[in-house]
């Protein structure tokens, strides 16, 4: 689940308290500080809630906005103190505590999580949202219980047993070298952490439920299967670059990024060949229309998988291929809410132009 400032600043905005609303000038710059944030404005978010909390210090709307924008900023550790002070203060703000909870559990740290639902459920226990993810951290956080970790610089890598450890050691360069060739291409280095858990192949399908032609995943934070990983340190480099590129696509933009390009973007840096995508599909003969691409692969077998991946890789490169595609302004116009259509559109491409390159 991924919660992010613009939504929480929706639900909290409608209830602030008697003591900020009495109060014209701090109201007023609440007011500006959410609608900067529903604008993609952060930084002046954050200085506006600065400027109301040091007029009406621990008023906790005030301090959940603070919170919020320092969350769009990236300083995660800013955010989860403002967002616990609010909490401290009025115990109930249900939606501080979604956020709070989710920002702790991205930035790896399940216990603050897990705590911080459980309180929140003593104010609202019948809140389906906090019971439901609870009860995933839950199950999560017991299958996490052997494990350790190596934090190193953004990363974090979980790993279970000493056989494992080199594989993170490994992992975390690996991380470290392609976040920022990743990042140079797209335009943008997102500052959350990034959470990996390698497992062993059982583990993988038991937590995640991925078809069985997955060799990983991500859904807010890379899971990865290390069977065969120190026979093949190749092939698992590529599988850690593929899921790191979908871990900085979603930092970039966490909703609305169709799942051809999601993945196409993912393929290009783990170095897939596109020539040999090309070629699969002009044997293959068969397409699948990339409009109905832009849902998830896991519900296609393995063959419609292999068509769904070269479309997405083959698409791509279509636009890499123009020198000086914005990929971080496409991104960001996914992100404030635009279809694909319009947002590529606004770059003189159609789905008919992403197709060619297998239809001729």
């Amino acid at each position: 689940m991924q919660i992010r400032a613009a939504c929480a600043a929706i639900a909290i905005a409608l209830s602030f308290s008697s003591v900020v609303r009495a109060q014209s000038q701090p109201s007023e710059l609440a007011d500006a500080g959410w609608k900067a944030l529903r604008n993609q404005n952060p930084d002046r978010a954050a200085a506006l809630f600065a400027e109301a909390l040091r007029i009406v210090p621990d008023e906790p709307s005030l301090l959940v906005g603070a919170g919020a924008a320092a969350h769009a900023q990236g300083r995660q550790r800013e955010a989860m103190a403002r967002l616990e002070r609010a909490l401290q203060v009025r115990p109930q703000l249900t939606a501080a505590s979604i956020l709070l909870g989710q920002i702790a559990f991205d930035e790896g740290d399940t216990d603050l999580a897990t705590r911080t639902y459980e309180q929140a459920l003593k104010y609202a226990p019948e809140n389906a949202t906090l019971k439901r993810q609870l009860d995933l951290w839950r199950r999560e956080a017991d299958n996490h219980r052997t494990f350790s970790d190596r934090r190193f610089e953004r990363f974090r890598v979980m790993f279970e047993g000493r056989e494992e450890q080199s594989l993170a050691m490994q992992a975390t360069a690996v991380f470290d070298s392609a976040f920022f060739r990743i990042g140079r291409m797209l335009g943008e280095f997102p500052a959350d952490t990034i959470v990996a858990v390698l497992y062993t192949e059982q583990q993988f399908h038991d937590i995640t439920r991925a078809p069985a032609w997955s060799g990983g995943q991500y859904d807010g934070r890379i899971r990865i299967p290390v069977a065969g990983a120190s026979q093949h340190p190749e092939l698992f480099e590529r599988v850690l670059v593929h899921e790191l590129s979908h871990a900085v696509v979603a930092k970039i933009a966490p909703r609305a990024v169709p799942a051809w390009l999601d993945e196409g973007l993912a393929q290009h840096f783990e170095g897939a060949d596109i020539e040999s995508a090309r070629r699969r599909l002009k044997a293959g003969g068969r397409f699948i229309p990339l409009p109905q691409l832009e849902r998830g692969f896991g519900r296609f077998g393995a063959a419609d998988a292999r068509i769904a991946y070269d479309e997405s890789l083959v698409a791509v490169g279509v636009l890499l291929d123009h020198a000086g595609f914005s990929w971080i302004r496409l991104l960001h116009r996914l992100r404030d809410g635009a279809s694909f259509g319009e947002a590529i559109g606004n770059s003189g491409y159609t789905y008919d132009d992403l197709e060619a390159g297998w239809r001729k």
